[in-house]
C-alpha cells in the first residue's frame, strides 16, 4: 500500500528558489541596462540643449559684429585721439581712453589651451532704440586747431549728446556733440568741454598733446553713446570655477548664459589684404592676431568656434581603478571632437573624464565687415 504524499519536497523548494533568483537577476540586469540607456539619453539631451543655446547666443551676436563701425574706414585710424574728463559715462578715468578700438570682434586666447573668450563690438547697444545706423557727414572747411566748432555740409542724423568720430587718413578723433547749430546753408556741430562734453578735452589739453587738425572733406560720423564707453561690447567667457558661460555687456557684471559649458575655442578667419575670401584660420596667441591693429581688422572675415557642453550626470568608475574613463584625451585630442583644436585636460576640472559631452562647431561670417568692402 502506497503512502499518501502531500506538499513539496525540499529538493523542489530549492529548485524553485534557484529559478526565482535567476529570474530576479535577469530582471535586475535588464532594468539596470535600461536605466543606464535612459540616463545616457537624458543627460545627452541636457548637454545638447546647453551647447546649442550657448552656441546660438554667441553666433547671433557675432553675426552683427562691427555694426555701424565700417572696419575698412576704421583701418585708417593708425592714431586714435581720445579723452575722458573722468565721468563714469566715458570710463571714469581722466585722460586718454585706454583700450579703445574699433575691431568688430576680438578673441582673447586662453593661456596654455584654456578656454578662449570672445568680445563683439558695435557702435551702439543693439537692444535699445539707439541701435540705428550712424550718420555720416563731412567737414565743409578746414577746422582750426584747437577748435570746438565744426563747419559741416549737413547735420542730418546728428543730435545733441551724440558721439562723433572725425576721420581722415592716418588719424581719428573721438568727441561728443554739445550743440547743433543748424544755420541753413552753414550748419555747425559744437563740441565744447564741460558737463555735457565728457569726451571733449579743453584747448590746453589739445595743444599739449598735439591733437590733429582736420581738413575740408574729412569724415564726421555721428552715433549714439552707450552710457559707459564709446562703443558697445558683448564679451563671452567661461567662469573656470563654475564652468558657466557668461556674458558681460559693456563691462557690467557678467550674467549667466548657460551652465555646464566646459570649453570655448575660437579662431579668426583671415583674408589677404583687400580680398574677401578666407585664406587661413589663425589662433589669437601670436602677433599680429594676439592684438590686431587697425590694418588687421578688415582682414577678419569670419570666426570659427567650438563649444563643449557637459552632461549633468556624473558617470561611475567603469574600470574599478578609481579613475573615470567615460571621456579621455590623448595628445591634446579627444575622439569625435574637432581636430583643429588642441585640448588641455589640465585646464579642466580634475573629474572631467567622469562626464559625457556634446560638441558644437560652427563658422560665423562677419557680414558687416564683408559688406563694408562691397
Amino acid at each position: 500500500m502506497q503512502r499518501l504524499q502531500k506538499g513539496f519536497g525540499l529538493v523542489e523548494i530549492m529548485v524553485g528558489l534557484l529559478v526565482g533568483l535567476i529570474s530576479m537577476v535577469i530582471v535586475l540586469q535588464v532594468f539596470q541596462n535600461a536605466e543606464g540607456r535612459k540616463r545616457n539619453v537624458t543627460t545627452g539631451a541636457d548637454a545638447q540643449s546647453s551647447g546649442a543655446i550657448a552656441l546660438y547666443m554667441i553666433e547671433n551676436d557675432a553675426r552683427m559684429a562691427g555694426w555701424g563701425m565700417s572696419p575698412k574706414q576704421s583701418a585708417e585710424c593708425e592714431k586714435l585721439y581720445t579723452y575722458c574728463d573722468g565721468s563714469p559715462a566715458c570710463g571714469g578715468v581722466e585722460g586718454p581712453i585706454n583700450g579703445l578700438n574699433f575691431a568688430p570682434l576680438l578673441i582673447t586666447d586662453g593661456a596654455d589651451g584654456g578656454p578662449d573668450s570672445v568680445a563683439v563690438q558695435y557702435f551702439a547697444d543693439p537692444e535699445n532704440g539707439s541701435f540705428q545706423m550712424p550718420s555720416k557727414v563731412k567737414l565743409a572747411r578746414t577746422m582750426p586747431q584747437p577748435s570746438a566748432v565744426l563747419d559741416v555740409n549737413s547735420v542730418s542724423g546728428c543730435e545733441e549728446g551724440d558721439l562723433i568720430m572725425l576721420r581722415q587718413p592716418g588719424v581719428c578723433t573721438l568727441a561728443n556733440i554739445t550743440e547743433i547749430l543748424d544755420q541753413g546753408s552753414k550748419p555747425k556741430i559744437q563740441h565744447n568741454p564741460g558737463k555735457n562734453g565728457m569726451f571733449n578735452p579743453p584747448a590746453s589739453y589739445q595743444n599739449e598733446n598735439n591733437w590733429p587738425r582736420y581738413g575740408k572733406g574729412a569724415s564726421v560720423t555721428c552715433f549714439k553713446p552707450t552710457g559707459v564707453s564709446a562703443t558697445f561690447t558683448k564679451a563671452y567667457a567661461i567662469d573656470l570655477a563654475t564652468r558657466r558661460l557668461e556674458r558681460s555687456d559693456n563691462g557690467q557684471a557678467p550674467e549667466l548664459v548657460m551652465a555646464d559649458i566646459l570649453d570655448l575655442q575660437a579662431q579668426y578667419g583671415v583674408a589677404n589684404a583687400g580680398q574677401q575670401n578666407v585664406t587661413s584660420w589663425v589662433d589669437a596667441n601670436a602677433a599680429p592676431w594676439k592684438s590686431p591693429g587697425p590694418s588687421d581688422w578688415p582682414r577678419i572675415k569670419a570666426i570659427r568656434m567650438v563649444v563643449v557642453a557637459r552632461a549633468n550626470q556624473y558617470e561611475r568608475d567603469q574600470d574599478g581603478a578609481g579613475k573615470c574613463s567615460t571621456t579621455t584625451i590623448k595628445d591634446g585630442k579627444v575622439k569625435g571632437w574637432p581636430e583643429w583644436v588642441s585640448y588641455n585636460a589640465e585646464k579642466y576640472p580634475a573629474d572631467w573624464g567622469c562626464y559625457r559631452y556634446r560638441v558644437f562647431e560652427t563658422v560665423v561670417p562677419l557680414r558687416n565687415v564683408i559688406w563694408s568692402e562691397i
